[in-house]
């Protein structure tokens, strides 16, 4: 079974912002993710606010998001530069 990957609208901001580069590897990953939403580099977020929330490793850059197992649906929240505010 496949998954949908869906982008909130600030994951969509945050891809056109980054060089195309790196937007072509975001779209590489999602087009993954649709078969396996948790291979690669995938890790829980801990902490109460990020319950639920899993972040994929783009290289230096952290995918944020959410998978609904009922519906087979992965929401991307935010595609961010990895920095000590990254997770703030």
């Amino acid at each position: 079974m496949s998954w949908v990957c869906e982008l909130t609208e600030d994951a969509e901001r945050d891809v056109r912002e980054l060089p195309k580069a790196i937007q072509k590897r975001v779209a590489r990953v999602l087009t993954q993710m649709e078969s396996d939403p948790f291979q690669g580099d995938v890790k829980a977020l801990h902490g109460e606010e990020w319950k639920g929330v899993f972040r994929r490793r783009i290289g230096g850059y952290r995918l944020l998001f959410i998978a609904n197992h009922e519906k087979r649906t992965v929401t991307a929240l935010r595609v961010l530069i990895r920095s000590g505010k990254t997770y703030r």
